[in-house]
């Protein structure tokens, strides 16, 4: 993924992830752990003008924890419902989002 975003101009500071199983660790969705990491390495992220984008309820919750704007993508759960607490936008794909940008 890195080396194909690179081939088109893009760059990845970082890739977080946790491989975690135990729902009450920090790091894993959807408490705000690897979120608040990336915050402090790297200061210069402001959450009030970044985007969480993803395709399952946790990762709203994840993304409003974190105090990030939420985009939710139907491609995989389709029947979500909307309005919600934890989505702020809700668009059919990742590429009808990126369109709306």
């Amino acid at each position: 993924m890195q080396r194909e975003v690179e081939i088109l101009n893009g760059k990845i500071d970082k890739i977080y992830y946790c491989t975690e199983k135990d729902d009450k660790c920090f790091n894993r969705k959807p408490n705000p752990g690897m979120a608040l990491q990336a915050f402090q390495e790297f200061p210069d992220i402001d959450p009030s003008k970044s985007i969480m984008v993803g395709n399952k309820p946790s990762d709203m919750k994840f993304g409003r924890a974190a105090g990030l704007f939420t985009v939710f993508v139907r491609t995989t759960n389709p029947d979500q419902p909307f309005p919600h607490p934890d989505i702020d936008r809700i668009f059919p794909s990742l590429f009808d989002f990126a369109s709306a940008l």
